[in-house]
């Protein structure tokens, strides 16, 4: 069952690409050219197109059986995910997305009042969910890896990204990769969309106290520095993403609720991974790194 990954040199992508190789599938990446494929887990194919290309997008599908779309950070994104779903449907493959799902009238009408940039995301998301190709959604809101992007800023001795106190549902990349490469290779996935959520929601503060812990040294929570710390690391309508998302979720809380990490842990067979042990094995790696 050869599956094609979307985004594999991205967060979610690359997520999915590592726990496709390590389950032994066949697994291909549309990357737009060798620079993109060299940076590919060993043992992925690379197909080289471009989603603006429905030919190079429909060659890519051709002999696969499931597809995973993360739509890109672009100012076209929805007509880039209309070429990719409309050649999955074509071809009988099945569609697994992730992204800014919901199923909710009030979020849908919050986040589009809120953080109308994502007002696409959740159009590509509808579009998704009603698609004839067995879709399988999965929503998420933060990762632990973001604090990759700050990085320096961490070990330097302050919490620069900034959320609100009360809390926000984040999850382990890792976690979210399991999950994807089952719903891409096993048939009897449940279709439909399914909330992804670490076991607990996380705070700035919080979040600067566990990383305190873990490098037995201060950490200071620091959200006045994430402007300058985002424009180091982030250009683009990617940094413009950031800078909206990150500014939501300092002004308002998504707590975790008991629901989703209890349908979280049915789908995954065992607890989400937690915050702490993110930021331990993190740490160890930067370590070692250094």
């Amino acid at each position: 069952m050869t599956v094609l990954v979307t985004g594999a040199t991205g967060s979610t992508g690359s997520a999915a690409a590592a726990a496709l190789v390590q389950q032994g599938a066949p697994v291909r990446a549309l990357v737009r050219g060798p620079d993109r494929a060299a940076l590919l887990p060993a043992g992925v194919e690379a197909v080289f197109g471009d989603l603006r290309d429905p030919a190079a997008v429909e060659a890519a599908l051709t002999g696969v059986t499931a597809a995973l779309y993360v739509s890109p950070h672009e100012p076209d994104e929805e007509r880039l995910a209309e070429t990719f779903v409309a050649a999955c449907e074509r071809l009988g493959v099945r569609l697994v997305f992730a992204g800014v799902v919901t199923d909710s009238v009030f979020l849908r009408a919050l986040v589009g009042v809120m953080l109308p940039h994502y007002r696409g995301k959740l159009r590509i998301a509808r579009r998704i969910a009603r698609s004839s190709a067995r879709p399988v959604l999965f929503s998420v809101t933060n990762f632990y890896q973001n604090d990759e992007l700050v990085r320096e800023d961490i070990l330097a001795g302050t919490y620069p990204l900034p959320v609100h106190g009360s809390g926000v549902n984040r999850i382990d990349l890792r976690d979210v990769g399991d999950l994807v490469a089952r719903a891409l290779t096993e048939p009897q996935f449940p279709g439909g969309i399914h909330a992804l959520c670490g076991p607990a929601s996380v705070g700035g503060a919080e979040a600067a106290q566990t990383w305190t812990q873990v490098l037995g040294r201060p950490v200071r929570y620091a959200p006045e520095e994430w402007q300058a710390a985002s424009a180091r690391r982030l250009s683009g309508h990617k940094l413009v993403d950031f800078r909206k998302s990150y500014g939501f979720l300092a002004r308002r809380g998504m707590p975790t609720s008991a629901r989703d990490v209890a349908r979280m842990t049915a789908l995954l067979g065992r607890a989400p991974r937690p915050y702490g042990d993110y930021v331990r094995d993190m740490a160890e790696a930067w370590q070692a790194v250094s």
